[in-house]
């Protein structure tokens, strides 16, 4: 009884200190699930100059990629103006190196696209289209 209290123990402080590698999960970025669906990707940016970062999380489902920028401390999506204010603008987001669209919103859906590997880079931009100098970019497969 007690050898077999000692192996339980021995095992269980194994396991807590080095994990067990059967069931490791794969990291993030190659989880997948049934019907062309990945699981909620994110990705961080920042710029230590500007105060600011950024964090995309991004969803693959069909054609469709939905994505979410969330950049604090304190940044507004808006274009209204052009004017250039620290702590607001938009979203540039490119598509295998092409301008897909600008988004004035932190959450944004990409329509239609092709299938295939591709790469997407989201840009943060001022309400004049300067860049913050932050960008993110990431690979998805359709």
């Amino acid at each position: 009884m007690k050898k077999n209290l000692i192996l339980i123990l021995i095992c269980l402080f194994t396991v807590t200190l080095g994990g067990c590698k059967e069931d490791q999960q794969k990291p993030e970025s190659e989880v997948s699930s049934p019907g062309g669906v990945m699981e909620v990707l994110s990705h961080q940016s920042g710029s230590k100059q500007k105060g600011l970062s950024m964090t995309v999380h991004h969803r693959v489902k069909g054609s469709n990629i939905y994505m979410e920028c969330i950049v604090t401390p304190d940044f507004h999506f808006q274009s209204e103006e052009n004017k250039k204010k620290h702590g607001e603008g938009q979203v540039a987001v490119f598509l295998d190196g092409k301008r897909f669209d600008t988004f004035t919103s932190g959450a944004f859906i990409l329509k239609g696209i092709p299938e295939g590997m591709h790469e997407i880079k989201v840009l943060l931009l001022h309400n004049d289209e300067s860049e913050y100098g932050i960008e993110e970019i990431f690979r998805v497969e359709i």
